[in-house]
């Protein structure tokens, strides 16, 4: 009999995402309340799934220590030191053996934490003491048990903070400020040393996507690629093959066969030449008619030509060309969830034609170009991932948007800076990277928001230093949760290490009933923190709602505590009704430059 619960046989790295490289303790220290038992709990449970075992990280506290090994002790001076000195001991056994141990302890004396460190020192084994640093206003706080309250009347005697002293750590290895970060923020805190002094491993290695495109073709070559028979693509399709070439779309490819097709309609991944389940939630197909179908079955080669682009030349070749039917209504079930007319992306669907075609390979013979103005920013992975070394980064956050940009993104934008630097980052970047295919009719095009970006960064609003924008160049879906895991997996094909997505970035009203969301405004974030381990673990960043504030004039992150009256929402159709009345926004929506470029779009907008 085949037990159920075995792995045998399977890929590890589809259970454990982490591996313990070497044996290491923790030593957290601090007040009464820091949150030292809190976090080291916390830490523990978190690497007990990363490890997908529960045996590699032990956490020595009070509960363990006092009541066991350590009973016999008090809380003079010399009791504590030795209370120290044994788990010093026993934290530098566990770690010889391969296990991060994890130690709770007040540890009040300096000299006592030195003993510790020495100890492993002496032995070779890496040693943190990490102050969870915290005031004494705060960790009074926190007393759930009342300890400080009977310290403060004499029932405790020897109580660190209050009746004896606390030796904080004058360098600690990490200096974790709980009363600052929030638990979750902690862990990550302690975990990105972990990783960054390689501790723990990833399984899942960060691999930069290369471009598919051939530069060089031989005379011989063009001219034989120019005979053949193609397939004439529209825009949109010329997008996807940019899309493709350029490796958004790693581990594909090429547009896709049917069962590729099926796996990501049913499964939401890809799986790759070696058998490894990629996360890959959106169809990349490429389309025919019957009479393109009769016409090219029985050819070997297959062109595909755009007249909008590069001058009608060959871009790609399908070899060795399949056929298989569209079945486009199921298509657009499965990744809508509807099949009305009235989805954009649905009406573009249902007007293709009625097969599929894919192939042995593709080759991508010509780089595309729109000649818009804008092609200097539709970067490849590995470009930006240039960028990103150049740079010195040691963390990259990502943000998706197909919309202006006004200073509550930018207040978010700079937030999660901050925030990212409290974590330990020294030079994290952001990758300002909109979306550059086809949208809706009335989205704002590509390069009128790409204008105002770029004003942004020229009158210092977005900091050019910390800031790269490029271009992403997939067309949009409008597929809520479902479009919103391809905006996350295709840009950690460029090394990404966060990711900002928020309310509704990929979704719409519903289209038969325009008073309700298709889709749960939060869905797509909720879904992306549940699968960051199938996206090379790209943390998700929290999105924070900014709105104006009528008393400051500027933004401010809107919260379960605010009040609307205090606030003003700025709607798109409310900034395009200032323009055409040539009425600045309120003072603090908007720099001054990016709204000179958006107002010149919606004036020239009204005169169409």
């Amino acid at each position: 009999m085949v037990d159920a619960t075995s792995t045998s046989g399977l890929n590890p790295r589809q259970f454990a995402t982490h591996t313990l490289n070497k044996g290491a303790t923790f030593w957290f220290t601090g007040l009464s309340g820091a949150g030292k038992s809190t976090l080291s709990s916390a830490i523990k449970e978190k690497l007990d799934t990363m490890f997908a075992d529960t045996q590699k990280v032990f956490v020595l506290d009070g509960d363990v220590i006092r009541k066991g090994l350590n009973k016999d002790l008090g809380f003079t001076a010399e009791d504590r030191a030795e209370n120290i000195r044994r788990i010093s001991e026993v934290s530098k056994l566990f770690a010889m053996s391969g296990q991060i141990c994890l130690v709770a302890f007040i540890s009040p004396y300096k000299k006592d934490r030195d003993f510790g460190k020495s100890l492993h020192k002496d032995q070779g084994i890496p040693f943190y003491e990490c102050f969870i640093n915290s005031s004494l206003d705060v960790c009074e706080s926190r007393d759930v048990k009342g300890l400080y309250k009977k310290a403060r009347a004499g029932e405790i005697k020897n109580f660190t903070g209050i009746s004896d002293p606390y030796e904080a750590p004058e360098y600690p290895d990490l200096d974790i400020h709980t009363d600052d970060l929030n638990l979750e923020q902690s862990v990550s805190f302690v975990l990105k040393r972990m990783l960054d002094d390689r501790i723990i491993v990833s399984n899942t290695e960060t691999k930069i996507a290369d471009s598919l495109i051939e530069e060089d073709l031989s005379e011989q070559e063009k001219v034989e690629l120019d005979a053949l028979k193609y397939i004439e693509i529209d825009v949109e399709q010329a997008e996807y093959l940019q899309t493709l070439g350029q490796g958004w779309a790693a581990p594909l490819d090429k547009f896709m066969n049917e069962m590729q097709l099926l796996e990501v309609m049913h499964m939401k991944t890809l799986t790759d030449t070696t058998g490894f389940k990629h996360l890959f939630s959106v169809p990349i197909t490429q389309h025919a008619t019957k009479e393109q179908f009769e016409q090219l079955k029985s050819e070997a080669r297959i062109a595909l030509r755009c007249p909008k682009v590069c001058n009608n030349e060959v871009l790609a070749v399908i070899e060795n060309p399949v056929f298989f039917d569209n079945r486009k209504e199921e298509i657009c079930a499965r990744i809508f969830g509807t099949f009305s007319l009235k989805h954009p992306k649905v009406e573009n669907i249902m007007k293709q034609g009625d097969y599929l075609v894919s192939g042995s390979r593709m080759r991508y013979v010509k780089k595309i170009v729109f000649n818009d103005e804008m092609d200097r920013y539709r970067l490849t992975p590995r470009e930006i991932h240039n960028l990103i070394k150049e740079r010195n980064a040691d963390g990259v956050y990502a943000f998706q948007l197909r919309n202006p940009l006004h200073n509550g993104h930018v207040l978010l934008l700079k937030d999660t800076r901050e925030q990212l630097l409290k974590l330990g980052y020294k030079n994290p970047i952001l990758l300002l990277h909109p979306l550059g295919g086809w949208v809706k009719d009335d989205d704002v095009p590509l390069i009128n928001r790409m204008l105002q970006h770029q004003a942004l960064l020229d009158d210092g609003t977005l900091d050019q230093e910390h800031t790269i924008l490029a271009i992403w160049p997939s067309p949009m879906f409008y597929a809520g949760p479902t479009e919103v895991l391809w905006h996350a997996s295709s840009r950690a094909n460029c090394g990404i290490s966060h990711f900002i997505t928020g309310r509704d970035p990929a979704g719409l009203k519903h289209p038969e009933n325009d008073k309700i969301d298709l889709y749960d405004v939060w869905h797509g974030q909720k879904l992306l923190v549940h699968v960051k381990s199938m996206i090379n673990n790209v943390e998700i960043c929290p999105f924070k709602i900014a709105a104006l504030h009528k008393a400051s004039n500027s933004m401010q992150f809107f919260t379960k505590d605010s009040k609307n009256e205090d606030f003003d929402f700025v709607s798109g159709s409310r900034m395009r009704e200032m323009a055409k009345l040539n009425i600045d926004p309120p003072q603090g929506f908007m720099s001054q430059k990016g709204w000179e470029v958006l107002a010149d779009y919606y004036r020239k907008l009204e005169q169409l």
